[in-house]
């Protein structure tokens, strides 16, 4: 760590430009203590051993020294709120104390800041003592966040030698990320070229583009906005990385992504994963033009070696007593890991479990009538399945993996839709698997499905098994395009989240679940005492793998390498 902040004083004496360093990060998720793996719980006493990483209070720590060290701005791209329990608990208040220690020189909005509706944003908002920017969001008919001071289109910061531009931006997706998005505010374009055309006929030079909407559009914001001299993101909680990583965690890209603009022009992009595990790390030479002319830097791991920041780690303990309660609430007995990483892109075990105990709830509902139940299918989103559960050698789960891994408190809905409305939804979640880090990938109960990517969207399912509801002994038979099926979705799929819009008929009844969705999983665990789900093939995907050139090119090279290797040596 120390060497991190020798070079950038180094880095920061050589040449006569302007130079400064920043620190970012994004999609935090209320990961307030550190954490383990990719996004899991860190056990007591992990931490101290060494096997976890983040929390705030370890960003605070690499903040102050590097605010101490030379001119520092610390920049986050948005999603603080839900994720953890502290969160379910504390809310919004909460995250504005939390980031209020942190400081940052400005903030952009993420998605999930909406998932309260702005009722839930406004506390955040009136609490914060740093700006929150973003350019395209039309609030006029939302007046209680238009009124609000802290929010802005971008800001000036005025601190260091030169003037600095920040300009925020939200994912155009945002409308169908939140629950009963009819209050929304307008999105009205992905990024404002108006906003840094204001800005630099104001003599402002430098400016940063600061969002939240994914790598893929990062790279375009920095590509077709000129005035724009660098992008840091959020949203797809994107690892990029040069060279080997400190971790295991497998870059997607290289820190910074070059792309070259629309006047050939070198913009960086950049993002550091999630979770409070990384911390960007960059820094910029710019010439008396506000040309940038030199730049370099990678992500920090935040591992044991950096200290807690002490009044952070007090005001965490202060509040400490609930999340501890809850995680000493043991719910059930899990066999097997509960992975909920790759439940946007294929079937993953715990997709299967949480939809299986949406159908067992119903079932012990007794809403069956004359058969074992009125709803034998069930259907969840995979971006909805918010963490994964490491049980340990103890098989543990406790309410709080739970409240982690399900923080949203969904309803769950039971409806009756004709089989090609299935198909249909089916079809819409196998066009999102490949989409910027969205979650409307389903996971799926009373189904086997394939999915043929090498056919065209629209017709990739090509065999689709449901389980019989009005049958003595439940098995499963070919889907009926023209047949209603009784099915259980979390309201917000239903109200249309994700793009999903096929599983509301206006001809049928709605009904809702008596315990949502957490209540429902616990309720699951209790009653089954052990669990152990595995991948059944409920979602068997098809696609072919073209190898690029360059790959072929890789294996003949180490082919003809190994022979010549063998020959020599006999």
């Amino acid at each position: 760590m120390l060497c991190s902040f020798v070079l950038c004083l180094i880095f920061l004496d050589q040449g006569s430009g302007f130079k400064f360093s920043i620190l970012h990060n994004n999609d935090m998720h209320a990961r307030y203590d550190p954490m383990k793996g990719s996004s899991e719980k860190c056990p007591k006493g992990d931490d101290e051993k060494g096997l976890c990483f983040g929390g705030f209070a370890r960003v605070g720590t690499v903040v102050e020294k590097a605010r101490a060290a030379g001119p520092t701005l610390y920049l986050n791209a948005g999603d603080t709120y839900q994720g953890t329990p502290w969160y379910t608990f504390y809310k919004g208040e909460f995250a504005a104390e939390m980031m209020n220690m942190l400081n940052p020189d400005a903030m952009s909005l993420g998605n999930h800041e909406f998932d309260d509706n702005v009722d839930g944003l406004l506390p955040f908002l009136n609490l914060v003592k740093f700006p929150i920017v973003c350019c395209n969001l039309d609030l006029r008919k939302v007046p209680s966040m238009q009124n609000i001071k802290s929010l802005t289109k971008s800001i000036v910061i005025r601190k260091l030698e030169k003037a600095i531009g920040i300009i925020g931006y939200l994912t155009p997706e945002t409308k169908n990320l939140v629950t009963a998005n009819d209050w929304f505010p307008k999105i009205i374009f992905l990024m404002s070229s108006s906003e840094a055309k204001k800005l630099v006929e104001q003599g402002v030079n430098i400016i940063i583009a600061l969002g939240h909407s994914g790598y893929n559009r990062d790279q375009e914001i920095a590509k077709k906005c000129p005035e724009v001299d660098l992008v840091i993101g959020g949203h797809s909680h994107t690892f990029l990385y040069s060279g080997a990583p400190p971790a295991k965690d497998m870059p997607e890209g290289n820190y910074p992504t070059i792309v070259i603009n629309s006047d050939g022009r070198k913009v960086p992009v950049l993002q550091a994963y999630a979770y409070s595990k990384y911390l960007g790390e960059i820094h910029l030479e710019f010439d008396n033009g506000g040309n940038l002319i030199n730049f370099k830097g990678k992500p920090m791991l935040l591992d044991s070696s950096v200290l807690l920041d002490s009044s952070i780690k007090a005001v965490l303990d202060a509040k400490r007593k609930k999340i501890d309660e809850l995680d000493e609430q043991i719910v059930g007995i899990s066999k097997v890991f509960l992975n909920g990483s790759s439940c946007r892109k294929a079937e993953c075990n715990f997709g299967n479990l949480i939809t299986d105990a949406m159908v067992y709830g119903r079932i012990a509902e007794d809403q069956g009538g004359l058969y074992f139940t009125d709803a034998a299918l069930a259907f969840c989103n995979g971006g909805g399945i918010r963490a994964s559960i490491d049980p340990g050698l103890e098989s543990i789960v406790t309410g709080a993996d739970v409240a982690t891994v399900l923080p949203f408190g969904n309803t769950l809905s039971v409806t009756r839709i004709k089989g090609m409305n299935i198909i249909k939804s089916l079809e819409h979640s196998a066009s999102l698997r490949n989409i910027d880090w969205s979650g409307g990938f389903l996971q799926v109960s009373g189904l086997k499905i394939i999915i043929n990517y090498n056919r065209p969207k629209g017709k990739r399912v090509t065999s689709c098994q449901v389980l019989c509801a009005d049958c003595q002994y439940p098995q499963y038979r070919p889907l009926d395009k023209h047949k209603y099926y009784g099915v259980i979705v979390p309201t917000f799929i239903l109200n249309g989240g994700d793009g999903h819009k096929y599983f509301k008929d206006p001809n049928e009844h709605i009904s809702v679940m008596q315990m949502i969705d957490r209540d429902n999983l616990v309720k699951y665990f209790q009653e089954h005492k052990v669990i152990y789900p595995f991948l059944e093939e409920r979602i068997k995907i098809v696609e072919r793998h073209r190898k690029s050139c360059a790959s072929s090119l890789r294996s003949i090279t180490l082919y003809i390498f190994t022979v010549l290797k063998i020959l020599l040596t006999n």
